[in-house]
């Protein structure tokens, strides 16, 4: 029988923590999400240019783990 998964606290990640987790820079992260529809979507903290964008940690997890699902090569063992 399968364990039950944990459910993990909801934490939101900033711009500066989306990068260092996924170890781009922001004007690489810019181009990621402009570029890449998988990529998770920002959460506005407000109405403007200056808001401040929050992502979901497990989305963006999510998104690394799949990340490399695909570039991974398959193993013949």
């Amino acid at each position: 029988m399968a364990e039950p998964a944990v459910q993990q606290p909801l934490r939101f990640l900033k711009k500066r923590e989306v990068c260092e987790k996924i170890g781009r820079g922001k004007t690489s992260l810019d181009t990621l999400m402009k570029n890449d529809p998988t990529f998770p979507k920002p959460i506005k903290d407000g109405k403007g240019r200056s808001c401040v964008n929050y992502w979901y940690e497990h989305e963006v997890d999510q998104w690394m783990a799949e990340w490399a699902r695909k570039r991974r090569p398959e193993r013949d063992d």
